[in-house]
Formats: structure tokens, sequence, C-alpha cells
């Protein structure tokens, strides 16, 4: 589940976020679910604390996604918008970075990068290191829940629970030429002092 990448840019990246293609594989048998149903529900137990942010999150695939296991860079860009924190000058955030990923395929999609760097709008940096990840698909939606620590930067010492859910493709895209090439979806941060 882990590929130990970093993000190339910010500093290092990303949650070691999930078995994702696992669920891609299980997502395709659901079909699409309504665009309504992409926002996650609030994992469970996460406390709402210091911060939270819903956002949009997009990931790109190059080569796309096929049948056929393949290393695959991933382009990931989460831009959290709607943010309400303890720290008033913090209302949004952003990150975006690739890591390529070895034996990636329509039915078997991996994890990210353990480590994931939170740019915010005021000037602040939090890296996030994910040490738990949990993937589901539940009505249909492919949801990804990392759990784990801000290792630096604001919020540092506090626990992160970052949730994200995205529509399974058509098993056409995959079987298309050029294979499946993004994914939309949407994302909630939690990040809570102890």
């Amino acid at each position: 589940m882990s590929s130990n990448s970093s993000l190339s840019a910010p500093p290092a990246r990303r949650p070691s976020r999930r078995s994702r293609l696992a669920a891609l594989a299980i997502g395709l048998t659901f079909g699409a679910a309504a665009p309504a149903a992409l926002l996650p529900a609030q994992a469970a137990g996460a406390d709402v604390g210091s911060l939270t942010c819903t956002g949009t999150s997009h990931l790109a695939y190059s080569p796309g996604l096929t049948f056929t296991p393949q290393t695959v860079t991933i382009t990931e860009t989460d831009t959290y918008t709607s943010c309400t924190s303890s720290d008033p000058t913090l209302t949004s955030g952003h990150i975006s970075g690739s890591f390529p990923v070895a034996g990636l395929s329509c039915a078997n999609v991996t994890a990210g990068p353990d480590r994931y760097p939170v740019i915010w709008n005021n000037g602040q940096t939090s890296t996030i290191a994910f040490t738990e990840t949990e993937a589901t698909v539940v009505a249909g939606v492919q949801q990804y829940v990392g759990t784990g620590t801000v290792t630096s930067g604001e919020f540092n010492g506090d626990t992160a629970v970052f949730t994200w859910a995205y529509l399974p493709p058509s098993p056409l895209n995959c079987l298309a030429p050029g294979g499946l090439t993004s994914q939309d979806g949407t994302v909630i941060a939690a990040i809570a002092g102890l």
C-alpha cells in the first residue's frame, strides 16, 4: 500500500494513501454514482478542532491505466477551500505533485507517497506523514481515508484525517485507446490537536 515516494514539488508529500486500484476494480462493478454522492462523509471519530477544509482532487495518469499492469506516473492536484481553522489567517490550501507507481492497472491501484505537504494560503506548510489508510467503496463511490500526524509546519504534532472520494470510471475507459487518463473527486481535510 505504500510506495515510499515523495511528490516532486513541494518537499515531500502524500499519504501512503490507499489501495487505489483495488478499490477502482471494485468500483468498476458498481458503475457511476451521482456527483452529489462524491462528498465523503467525515471520518468516524475525527475531531474538527484545529482545521477542517473541503475541496477537490484531480488525478492524472501517464500512461493511462489499462487492465495491463505497468509503471504509471500519477500527478495529483488537491485544492482545499472552505477552510475553518483555529488560525484565522488560514482559509484555503493546495498540494500538487507527481510520483511513479509500478504495477498499476485498472484492476490494481496502489498507494501514493507517505508524506504529504499542504501549502496554505497564509504561506505556511503542513507536512503530514500518513501511517494508516483505508479504501472502501460506498454507494458506488471509491473512498480513501488517510490518518497520520503533522510532522512539521503549521499544526505540528496534531492528528490529520484526510478523506478522498472519486466516481469510478466505466470499464470502457480502461479498454479505450490510451486507457483511463484521469479521475476527479472531492477531499475533506481535518487536522486536530490532542
